[in-house]
């Protein structure tokens, strides 16, 4: 198993491996009978690719659960990847700024041997298929079917393995951390209505493991309908007023608590 000194692996289920780049972004490679399914592609400071073809010999699909930054760096990897159809013109983006504000603040793990923090660049993705609701990505042996779940981003998906009972969020649900509901895509009216989504597919079927983009694999789908409760009361101006708080990029944004959940909105997400 190839992880370049950059990515660290867990394969926390059978066939299903978490994949985190620089102990902060995650990607997922699922491992069926005929095919396997890379999820994600961080920052592509390493390669994803080379990681999931040390994992397996299938032929590797790539599907992205949104098109931020962070989720998009090693889809260029691929001759073409799916997507959901808000995002297929996103694939292009210019990422230069978040590229450039990663390396001069990185302080975290060493970058690999031969890259060059000055002309780290995010190629840009070739779209090749729509990713949205209804659909179904056979692996053999195994499946996942996909919702949308926009809030954080409009073109976010969800996805349910059968198998070993695991849910992929995206950036939705993030437990022990703050949902992020002030990044420029985000739009707090939609974000309960998709927690609601998740909590009705773990009602509805077996959901071992809720994962996420930036948190470790979570063990208690109970998780998802608190939060979709904390979300509907953001929404509604249930809750105190909120802290302000520095979020770096971000600015100042409201911050929102109760017990051990929390959420940073700002004025843009409220529309």
């Amino acid at each position: 198993m190839d992880t370049q000194n950059w990515y660290d692996a867990q394969e926390f289920a059978p066939g299903t491996y978490q994949v985190t780049e620089a102990g902060r972004w995650n990607m997922f490679l699922f491992v069926g009978e005929k095919k396997a399914l890379a999820l994600d592609g961080g920052l592509g400071v390493g390669s994803f690719r080379k990681f999931c073809e040390s994992v397996t010999d299938l032929p590797i699909e790539h599907v992205l659960t949104h098109t931020h930054w962070d989720h998009v760096g090693a889809a260029h990897e691929w001759d073409a990847v799916g997507v959901h159809p808000n995002g297929k013109e996103k694939l292009a983006n210019d990422y230069s700024a978040g590229c450039k504000d990663f390396v001069e603040t990185w302080e975290g793990k060493p970058f690999p041997e031969g890259f060059d923090p000055a002309s780290f660049t995010i190629p840009p993705a070739i779209f090749g298929w729509e990713v949205k609701e209804g659909d179904t990505i056979d692996l053999g042996g195994r499946t996942l079917r996909v919702w949308d779940t926009p809030g954080h981003s409009p073109c976010s998906i969800s996805l349910y393995e059968d198998r070993e009972g695991v849910l992929i969020t995206g950036d939705l649900v993030k437990p022990g951390q703050p949902l992020f509901i002030q990044v420029p895509t985000a739009v707090l009216s939609q974000y309960g209505p998709s927690l609601r989504v998740l909590e009705k597919i773990a009602a509805e079927n077996e959901v071992k493991w809720v994962c996420s983009g930036h948190t470790d694999p979570f063990g208690d789908p109970s998780v998802i309908g608190r939060m979709a409760a904390f979300v509907d009361d953001v929404a509604a101006a249930k809750l105190d007023p909120p802290k302000k708080v520095e979020a770096g990029k971000w600015g100042v944004v409201d911050e929102y608590e109760a017990g051990d959940l929390k959420a940073w909105v700002n004025d843009n997400a409220r529309k």
